[in-house]
């Protein structure tokens, strides 16, 4: 029933943005100055994990580049300082600045390199407010900035009064599909990666509905559903097929998700496995505990608890832990203890 695996992978772009007009012609109005030879504006992209945020920026600045001379790059924001963040630019740009060079020197070298606007994705970047990388990237005339985060309201909060001045007014905020909307993103991916006719509209949209609107869920579950209904040898994708393909692209997204994270966040996640469920306060000092020997031997070093909150923050939206309460008193657990770290991370049992 699978003609093409990768059809359903988050690499493959759609040929089409359906249900997403609207953000695309705002999008398109702040990098229409580049049209011109201009700095675009900078905008920020917010909406719940899966709905669509960095496919929408990277769709239309390819449709963009069709009609314009730019260069574009794309950085993971996702625990960088503002000198890692530069630096991945320019070598996004072609340069290929060495570990160590400081940031006011990768900020020249930017500024030299940029000769033509230049747009620059910055995705997961819900830890930006406390970096200067944004403020560094508006000091190059023709360079712009799309910031990718969940919350847009605490994102703005926590950013200084320069930035916000700058994305006040370009914020694209997408919601989850409609039950319909979301049939209509899953048809073409069935025409292009399953063989034959092996499901119906209505079952499309009971996956839809089951996955509450998420792309990125729902085109998993259809995978997940064709994969079992080829186990069972049907002819066609059935209700239970899909009944049992959620729980499956539910693990298969939060594998993917934790595998995508950067080590501190591995290994508070593999604490709370191990030793959870744990409360605020318990989880701090375990990770105090155990920290020095979780490090050993790598370029990283332990973070502050402030830092650990938007971590532990970044794993709930990632649907890899659940938090009941708040402040010390929130305890954790993990959603799917089977899920593990692909990490070799080292946490001690605990005492």
């Amino acid at each position: 029933m699978i003609a093409d695996r990768s059809v359903f992978g988050d690499d493959h772009p759609p040929q089409e943005l359906l249900h997403r007009e609207p953000a695309v012609a705002a999008l398109t109005r702040a990098f229409e100055p580049a049209t011109h030879g201009d700095r675009a504006d900078d905008v920020l992209i917010a909406g719940p994990s899966g709905v669509g945020k960095t496919v929408l920026a990277t769709h239309t600045l390819g449709r963009l580049q069709q009609r314009a001379d730019i260069h574009t790059a794309y950085v993971r924001a996702l625990d960088q300082s503002a000198a890692g963040i530069v630096r991945n630019v320019l070598q996004e740009l072609g340069a290929d600045p060495a570990m160590n060079t400081p940031l006011e020197d990768l900020c020249l070298a930017l500024d030299e390199r940029v000769d033509r606007p230049t747009v620059v994705v910055l995705d997961e970047a819900s830890e930006l407010p406390r970096s200067d990388a944004l403020a560094r990237l508006d000091d190059v005339p023709l360079c712009s900035w799309v910031a990718i985060c969940h919350e847009p309201t605490d994102w703005l909060a926590r950013v200084d009064d320069r930035v916000r001045h700058r994305v006040v007014g370009r914020e694209v905020v997408l919601d989850r599909y409609s039950v319909d909307e979301l049939a209509d993103i899953l048809e073409p991916r069935v025409r292009q990666g399953l063989r034959g006719d092996p499901v119906g509209r209505d079952q499309l949209e009971r996956i839809a509905d089951t996955v509450a609107g998420v792309a990125r869920a729902g085109i998993q579950t259809l995978l997940a559903a064709a994969e079992i209904a080829d186990e069972r040898q049907h002819s066609r994708i059935r209700d239970a097929d899909i009944e049992d393909g959620w729980p499956r692209a539910q693990a298969w997204i939060r594998e993917s998700n934790l595998e995508s994270l950067p080590f501190h966040h591995q290994l508070l996640y593999e604490l709370i496995r191990r030793d959870g469920p744990l409360r605020g306060g318990a989880l701090h000092r375990r990770y105090d505990e155990i920290a020095d020997d979780a490090y050993a031997g790598r370029a990283r070093t332990p973070v502050q608890r402030r830092a650990r909150r938007d971590q532990l923050a970044k794993l709930r939206e990632y649907d890899l832990i659940e938090c009941e309460g708040s402040g010390r008193g929130a305890e954790y657990r993990v959603c799917d203890a089977s899920i593990r770290s692909p990490y070799e991370v080292a946490v001690p049992p605990g005492q």
